[in-house]
């Protein structure tokens, strides 16, 4: 396999280490301290210069990541806390989202807190993706002849009696050397009557990846603002400027095409590195993006998802509220690679 420009066989690398995983590695641990304390993690050392946690109790979700010791990813004031202080209700998400490299909203809602078209109950902003805990949690080291692979994986529910039942099952693999990932989710309605299924992948990038000088490269042929704060945006979506105390938002709808792969590219030529979010259409056929320029909320989001993200009742009206038809199961597969300029 190739690792630094080099070729090496498996009993040369084992030959060269005392133990593989100094090379690349999933580690389980526990965070300890404040509000997370009690949150479990597997901690991903690809072996090419990317880092990250991967939030166990908070729905698998990715946190904050580096890449040869850049950081890529922006850190909410709310930082990683424990499940048990996630607030369902109205826009109470804000108050746990901890930002970082992927944050799943879902499964259910994406977008503003909306009634439930089959229960009728609240459901939050966002859903309740970022709240479950894992299940099921293993960390495999494989060999496929000469090619080695890491894999994590786990399950989360969001089911309750009298209402929807769905299961998700997240795989994620990394190549060691290689400075980037493939996830894939897998999930079953295990229900007996049809359930909404809305997905946003919230990737959040930030300073100093983020700055005046990052570009982001969109694989769209249109692009429109969602509201009229983003309607004088629009020109500039591409760019990012300093933190500007007071800044309003700004949501911008990229329409892609379909049943394609296609890639969304950040890049930063000061710093010389760029990240590839790749996905394919005929599975996440929305790209959203989020601009915040605020001082002290200096993020910017790019969301591939299957729907759009303005509630349950909103795509419903639309006619694009996805529903995944009770016994059935869906997958949706990302990949995200750094790279240098």
């Amino acid at each position: 396999m190739l690792l630094w420009g080099k070729e090496y066989t498996r009993r040369e690398l084992e030959s060269l280490t005392g133990d593989l995983r100094q090379i690349a590695d999933i580690e389980l641990s526990n965070r300890a301290d404040g509000p997370e304390a009690g949150v479990r993690q597997a901690l991903v050392r690809t072996g090419g210069g990317l880092e990250f946690p991967v939030i166990l109790d908070r729905g698998l979700d990715l946190g904050h990541a580096t890449y040869k010791g850049i950081p890529l990813t922006w850190y909410s004031p709310a930082g990683v806390t424990h499940p048990h202080r996630f607030e369902l209700q109205g826009a109470g998400w804000l108050r746990t989202f901890p930002g970082g490299l992927l944050s799943l909203c879902g499964l259910t809602n994406v977008g503003p807190a909306t009634s439930d078209r089959f229960t009728g109950e609240e459901v939050g902003l966002h859903g309740r993706a970022s709240s479950l805990q894992a299940r099921q949690v293993s960390t495999e080291s494989l060999w496929r002849g000469e090619e080695w692979t890491l894999q994590l994986k786990g399950t989360v529910q969001d089911a309750a009696l009298f209402r929807h039942r769905l299961s998700l099952r997240r795989t994620l693999e990394i190549v060691p050397g290689v400075p980037g990932f493939k996830l894939t989710d897998r999930i079953r309605n295990f229900g007996s009557v049809p359930a909404p299924l809305m997905l946003l992948y919230h990737c959040n990038f930030g300073w100093p990846f983020v700055g005046p000088q990052t570009r982001f490269v969109s694989p769209a042929a249109d692009v429109v603002p969602r509201d009229e704060a983003a309607a004088p945006g629009l020109g500039r979506w591409r760019e990012f400027s300093a933190p500007q105390p007071g800044f309003r938002e700004q949501v911008f709808f990229h329409r892609l095409p379909r049943q394609r792969q296609v890639t969304a590219t950040v890049e930063n030529p000061e710093l010389r590195i760029a990240v590839d979010l790749k996905f394919d259409t005929s599975q996440l056929d929305h790209l959203t993006q989020w601009k915040q320029s605020g001082a002290g909320d200096y993020v910017l989001g790019i969301e591939p998802g299957n729907c759009p993200p303005v509630g349950q009742e909103e795509a419903e009206a639309q006619g694009e509220l996805p529903l995944l038809p009770a016994g059935e199961e869906r997958s949706f597969s990302l990949e995200i690679l750094c790279r240098d300029l």
